[in-house]
């Protein structure tokens, strides 16, 4: 008798969450399910299965994710040999389809309530989580050579990891929400722009009828950038953002090939995953023998 593949419940639909659901798709590990938000905020769009929640359909390098309306649609998404993307609470994801295999990828950097009690296995990225009290799995995010690393302790304390450096430039790159509001732009990823130029304007919410009919308003900024190069990562047009949320960033390096690629690191931390998930898979699998 075959044994069904594991339902993957991925919480998150941005880049590393990504990696990881392309990584365990292409290796037939599991049906894959991923929970976004109504409005995502990855800003390397064009390799983030978040933007189905915009198109109803995102291709990443030959893996198509589809927008599923409500957890009865995932299983038809899979059987066509896809991954499902849905805005759901994660309440209604667990109770409702009953995932074996949990993925905390959100990347929230502290514990929000994560328990081993969500799944048969559960794996969580990134900092503020330890293996053996909150899941089953820890998978190193942190840029360097451990990044992708299976650990046993995350180290709480980690610092926020710092924008990689490029040319020189690493802070520079990135553009953040200067204050709430509704972010809106007319520039594309693969735009080339040049420093001081203005890339789009965060709107007050209270401003958005008024800056959408024309009208001029004093609760609104202009975001601009502060290099020269290439936009490599951007929010889509009208997504509402919060202080301090990243709006997207520049490669100094001008015209760059992997606008359409998992990076490196993503790369890296999507084998810590399928190294993470299959390790564990195999010790229930014994132990299910013994027993």
């Amino acid at each position: 008798m075959t044994r069904a593949k594991p339902r993957i419940l991925i919480r998150g639909a941005g880049e590393l969450a990504s990696a990881a659901a392309h990584e365990l798709h292409v290796n037939g590990l599991g049906r894959i399910l991923m929970l976004e938000r109504r409005y995502p905020k990855a800003v390397r769009r064009n390799v983030c299965f978040s933007e189905a929640v915009f198109t109803s359909v995102q291709h990443v390098q030959g893996v198509a994710a589809r927008l599923a309306s409500d957890t009865e649609q995932v299983e038809f998404i899979n059987r066509l040999g896809d991954v499902a993307v849905a805005v759901v609470p994660l309440e209604a994801a667990l109770s409702q389809w009953k995932p074996d295999v949990f993925i905390e990828a959100a990347m929230l950097r502290q514990n929000w309530g994560l328990s081993r009690s969500l799944a048969r296995i559960v794996i969580a990225l990134g900092p503020g989580y330890v293996a053996g009290r909150d899941c089953h799995a820890v998978v190193d995010t942190f840029r360097g050579p451990q990044v992708g690393a299976v650990l046993e302790d995350t180290g709480e304390h980690l610092i926020e990891e710092p924008p990689a450096e490029i040319m020189g430039f690493a802070s520079e790159r990135v553009l953040k929400a200067a204050r709430d509001g509704v972010f809106f732009t007319p520039a594309k990823i693969g735009d080339e722009v040049e420093r001081g130029e203005r890339i789009g304007t965060v709107v007050s919410v209270y401003g958005v009828d008024d800056f959408r009919r024309g009208v001029p308003i004093d609760s609104s900024y202009a975001v601009t950038v502060r290099i020269s190069g290439v936009v490599r990562g951007l929010l889509r047009d009208g997504v509402p953002v919060s202080q301090g949320d990243k709006i997207g960033d520049v490669d100094p390096r001008g015209k760059t090939e992997d606008l359409n690629h998992i990076s490196d690191k993503a790369h890296r931390v999507a084998e810590g995953v399928h190294e993470a998930l299959v390790g564990l898979l195999r010790q229930n699998r014994r132990g299910e023998q013994a027993g």
